[in-house]
């Protein structure tokens, strides 16, 4: 997926590239010093003593803006942008790049111009064909970018405090040979099997008082109750407020001017292909990278000599779901193939042949058959549709100035329920709430992130997207940490009580079921148990579901297992199976030798990013973070 989204934008990620490589060349060149940064205004946020100005914020949402128009190649539309959250997202870097810092400097770590200035001369990316690349060259293309130095010298100095205080925590983090092929065996081993499971069933069971009780006091800590909040809530909701939108015809005109791409439909190619694979690793089927070529080659030769089709696809294609049908793959718009056919397909006319295609599934003869070009529906066919969009986005805006006027009033002082109530907003509690619970309408993690933040008696004066508008929150009362009594879940621990009888008693039946099937086979041992054999359709590698027994640490087992041995009854979360290896893919030493040490270097790099991200997590609270609202409204309104 990663190198799907490199390939298709790696002219944005080039010019990326360039851009960073000029900036850093250019802080140190005099003849620039000069510059001066400017946009530097009111706070929108504070980090301890350090502020965010409107100016810093604006850069960096607007450089986040730009990077998801190019991803999204021109379909970034208004809605898209608030469900992503860019504002969000960029003043949350803002505020970690802060944290860090702030970090950095409670350790001592400094970075001098002296450390930067070796930086750029040791960098081969900082240089075109070994020489540097001129000062006339770089003014120009920074000038184009719209980079100052100023901002530069910032994020190169952030980007190495940072590199210096990851190896002050992380350069103990070692990942030895032992969990190295541990990790090689959870990416490689692979069985095909077939299995029996025992449903769980508790009809007739039941747990008494007491046998609750024991289970409770026996797993105390499993019913622990994290730190919950009860939260007052706002919420602005756009939907209510469409009935009292008018539409006129200039609205719905607009409107359709303004998103007729949404309303285009595509132009498609009608196409038919032949293909030839290439084994991947561990696959079944498929040919050596020079055989594949060989034999697709090999079929567009006979095509070009006037070949039907049709019957070379039947007879040479190895794409099961089309080779039937002479290779015929129906009609599709661009995307919808891996971009290798995809680009090699729209580059023929109808009744053109390519040359072979080499994708990931191997090798490829595409036949154009037809072509169907883009359609602009009338707007008159499109009424019901351009209604509801003007609908909602008049409601969005409507909904984006209530919350911009209640956010005006928490910000002067007023009380949540006064500034919703003169907003015609009602104010609504919950119940307790976990980090984790995302309860609508306060159903983003964001929302439940700020909860956390504040204090009890607090209000947030900024607005929250959710789905479907903005909402204002409060924090009512604060419950720490705490074990539960026995009354207070008893519910909870009567039915966990219940499960486990329903565990011990599909485990006697499995264990029934096994002694059976090693006498008689699994499938004969099924049917006599009522139940049912199945197996995995294909080979089936460790940490996936094997068949519909979906994933367990028990089933983890199952990979130890020798070829044809039957395995104890093992727990799924629906019940005990039985199973028995049909197939194994063993663990290969010399191939785990070959890789070995390119996987302790990403185990390790990973490690370290954990331990990072979890060290920065401490340095958050270290540091209190206060937000202006009003400030960030007027950027991003």
């Amino acid at each position: 997926m990663a190198l799907g989204f490199m390939r298709r934008h790696r002219r944005w990620l080039y010019g990326f590239l360039w851009l960073v490589i000029i900036t850093f060349i250019l802080l140190y060149i005099p003849a620039f010093t000069d510059q001066q940064d400017v946009g530097l205004g009111a706070p929108v946020a504070e980090v301890a003593d350090r502020k965010i100005s409107v100016g810093e914020f604006q850069r960096s949402y607007l450089r986040q803006r730009q990077m998801y128009q190019s991803m999204y190649q021109g379909r970034l539309t208004d809605d898209l942008l608030r469900r992503l959250g860019i504002e969000e997202q960029a003043l949350q870097g803002l505020v970690d790049e802060h944290i860090l810092a702030l970090e950095a400097e409670r350790l001592g770590i400094k970075v001098d111009d002296e450390t930067v200035k070796r930086r750029l001369a040791t960098s081969p990316e900082y240089q075109q064909d070994g020489r540097f690349l001129g000062a006339e060259e770089i003014r120009r293309r920074l000038e184009r970018q719209g980079v100052t130095v100023r901002e530069f010298e910032e994020s190169l100095r952030a980007s190495l405090l940072r590199e210096r205080l990851v190896s002050m925590v992380t350069d103990g983090v070692r990942v030895t040979p032992a969990e190295a092929e541990q990790e090689y065996r959870r990416r490689n081993e692979q069985i095909k099997a077939e299995y029996v499971l025992v449903p769980l069933d508790s009809t007739g069971l039941a747990a008494t008082d007491d046998e609750a009780r024991a289970w409770f006091e026996a797993r105390k800590d499993s019913y622990r109750l994290p730190e919950r909040r009860v939260l007052q809530y706002a919420l602005v909701d756009a939907a209510s407020m469409e009935p009292r939108v008018a539409v006129t015809e200039a609205d719905r005109r607009a409107y359709y001017e303004a998103h007729r791409d949404q309303y285009t439909q595509p132009g498609e190619l009608c196409a038919s292909h032949v293909l030839v694979k290439v084994k991947a690793p561990g696959a079944a089927t498929g040919h050596s990278e020079e055989d594949a070529r060989r034999l697709a080659q090999a079929a567009l030769d006979e095509l070009r000599k006037g070949a039907d089709f049709a019957a070379v696809a039947q007879r040479v294609s190895e794409d099961l779901g089309s080779a039937s049908q002479g290779g015929d793959l129906g009609c599709f718009p661009p995307g919808r193939m891996v971009p290798e056919f995809d680009e090699a397909a729209f580059a023929l006319s109808a009744g053109q042949m390519s040359d072979i295609v080499r994708t990931s599934f191997g090798y490829h003869v595409i036949k154009a058959t037809a072509r169907k070009e883009a359609v602009d529906p009338p707007m008159a066919a499109l009424t019901q549709q351009l209604d509801a969009g003007v609908k909602a986005e008049k409601a969005e805006a409507m909904a984006q100035e209530k919350a911009r006027a209640l956010g005006a009033a928490l910000a002067g002082g007023a009380r949540l329920e006064d500034a919703a109530r003169d907003q015609g907003v009602t104010v609504e509690k919950t119940a307790p709430l976990g980090r984790a619970d995302t309860r609508p309408p306060l159903s983003t993690p964001a929302v439940m992130a700020r909860a956390f933040e504040l204090k009890k008696g607090e209000v947030a004066r900024e607005a929250l997207r959710v789905q479907g508008g903005f909402v204002f929150i409060a924090v009512d009362d604060v419950q720490a940490p705490k074990l539960p009594d026995l009354k207070d879940v008893m519910e909870t621990v009567r039915a966990d009580a219940v499960r486990d009888k329903a565990y011990q008693k599909a485990t006697a039946a499995a264990s029934a079921l096994r002694a059976r099937a090693e006498r008689e086979g699994l499938e004969k041992a099924a049917a006599a148990s009522g139940l049912v054999r199945k197996q995995t359709d294909a080979l089936v590698a460790r940490g996936q579901a094997i068949g519909d027994l979906g994933t367990s640490a028990a089933l983890e087992g199952a990979f130890d297992l020798p070829a044809n041995a039957l395995s104890e009854p093992l727990k799924t979360p629906s019940g005990m199976a039985v199973l028995r290896v049909l197939e194994k893919k063993a663990f290969d030493p010399a191939a785990f030798e070959k890789e070995k040490d390119a996987l302790l270097a990403s185990l390790t790099e990973q490690r370290r990013g954990q331990l990072f991200q979890a060290y920065m997590q401490e340095a958050r609270k270290r540091f209190p973070v206060v937000r202006h609202p009003d400030a960030l409204q007027r950027v991003v309104s």
